[in-house]
């Protein structure tokens, strides 16, 4: 059965504790072709939308290319859901989520203090765009990229000073060439 989802939809996986959150049907429909058969197409992986609709995916297959016919191995594709949707309650996305979700490595990363915070919070939503609210990143700021600039971490470093040491070897032997180049 194919469906129309009301975005935002609630993605979860029965082994894994992550709940992926969705706002746009693109950023739902795009995945690497290697990760499609990774996870099996996804069967068995609950979709919940803005409906309180439950449903259960079937099988995902790729419909077409991305980009360069295949050079970077994107593609768009659908799924297909079982054919008996469920009625799921905010309430019990809720419990999923309150649940789930602090058992992640993800949890102390996004600056939840401790998990009854997180669970009051949780609790607190009344809508599911409020809940998914949650889970949405805001847009950095001019700043915030100046900063992280300025900060890098240990393996952006080793990246900037290897681009540096690169180019500082290239300019040279391009000197040199020309240089011979010129003399002879």
């Amino acid at each position: 059965m194919k469906a129309k989802l009301k975005y935002p939809i609630f993605w979860s996986s029965p082994n894994d504790n992550r709940i992926y959150v969705f706002w746009k049907e693109k950023e739902n429909k795009t995945t690497k072709l290697d990760m499609l058969k990774e996870a099996n197409g996804w069967k068995g992986d609950m979709i919940i939308d803005a409906t309180e609709t439950k449903y259960i995916v079937k099988c995902s297959y790729m419909t077409k290319w991305k980009g360069i016919h295949g050079f970077t191995g994107m593609i768009y594709y659908e799924q297909e859901y079982e054919d008996n949707p469920e009625s799921f309650s905010l309430q019990q996305l809720q419990d999923r989520i309150a649940e789930r979700y602090p058992k992640t490595r993800w949890f102390r990363e996004e600056g939840w203090g401790s998990r009854d915070d997180f669970r009051r919070t949780v609790y607190a939503c009344k809508t599911f765009e409020e809940l998914a609210g949650l889970f949405r990143h805001p847009p950095e700021t001019l700043r915030t990229r100046i900063i992280k600039w300025l900060h890098p971490t240990r393996k952006e470093l080793k990246m900037r000073i290897g681009t540096v040491l690169f180019l500082i070897l290239y300019l040279l032997v391009c000197y040199l060439i020309f240089e011979y180049n010129i003399s002879n």
